[in-house]
């Protein structure tokens, strides 16, 4: 499955106009759906689709998943891929100043903002012509314990 990334849907915040948009593109919203809303909605850093569906009462995983595509198209939350592992999931009204790092020796993610990059952005652009979103991925390195460590 593709997914079409949207920017930020900076409206969609509420549970009930989240549930409306998800009616208007053709989807039921049951309440175990209305419950992942609920769920996603009181997260305020970033989470895995296993850590969503561990805090919520007989759920599937495999729902979870589903729910948080959807609520992809529509732009209200965004994945991360940290390099190894599962992806990690971001409400877009919190996070669309974040980007992220990961260590690839020990795992470590750290959240930065937005703006760390604005230098390498304007490179690029004026550089090699290329607009850089680094939304989808982190950036992948090491952090200062690992790199120091024989």
């Amino acid at each position: 499955m593709t997914t079409v990334r949207r920017r930020h849907a900076g409206d969609l915040v509420d549970p009930v106009a989240i549930a409306a948009r998800l009616r208007e593109e053709g989807h039921t919203v049951g309440k175990t759906r209305a419950a992942i809303l609920e769920a996603v909605r009181g997260k305020q850093r970033a989470f895995t689709a296993e850590e969503l569906a561990e805090s919520l009462d007989d759920v599937h995983v495999s729902t979870v998943y589903r729910t948080l595509g959807l609520l992809e198209e529509i732009g209200v939350v965004r994945h991360i891929h940290l390099s190894h592992g599962p992806a990690i999931y971001e409400r877009t009204a919190v996070s669309s100043d974040i980007r992220h790092l990961v260590c690839e020796s020990c795992g470590r993610h750290v959240a930065v903002p937005r703006r760390v990059f604005d230098t390498a952005r304007r490179t690029l652009e004026r550089d090699y012509d290329f607009v850089l979103d680094g939304s989808h991925f982190a950036i992948v390195g090491r952090c200062r314990s690992c790199a120091e460590a024989p």
